[in-house]
């Protein structure tokens, strides 16, 4: 198995919803995110994934939502912003855009999005297919 990842960050605001003190009101926070894909082989020219299509796709993908308010997004509509959402989010999303470019996503036999929120607190969401979703 191989492992290929990329890391990159984003502001985004959000409220959680419920009494959770100071996290309830609106506020920011600048995440870090890693985007790590495991592979079962090298494909034919010595790559597990190509950096650039994961770099790309992140970048696309985090674009959409740096500096919005994470409570807006419709997919939060009935769920918490929570960083664990939030890299489920995330995963969706970057697999949508693969497959829109005909990506073999079959090729990807694990893929981990791993949010820090600051430097100790972090979350990630693992899939192992796109039944996953």
């Amino acid at each position: 198995m191989f492992k290929t990842g990329i890391k990159s960050s984003f502001k985004a605001r959000h409220k959680l919803i419920g009494d959770f003190g100071d996290e309830s009101n609106p506020h920011e926070h600048t995440y870090e995110i890693e985007w790590i894909c495991t592979v079962q082989e090298l494909d034919e020219n010595g790559f597990g994934i190509n950096i650039d299509i994961l770099t790309e796709k992140l970048d696309k993908v985090v674009g959409s939502i740096n500096r919005s308010f994470l409570n807006d997004i419709p997919y939060f509509k009935n769920r918490q912003t929570s960083i664990e959402n939030t890299a489920q989010y995330i995963c969706e999303s970057l697999f949508d855009e693969l497959l829109k470019d005909d990506y073999p996503v079959s090729t990807i036999k694990q893929s981990e999005i791993k949010i820090w929120e600051s430097g100790s607190a972090w979350a990630s969401f693992v899939t192992s297919s796109m039944q996953d979703f």
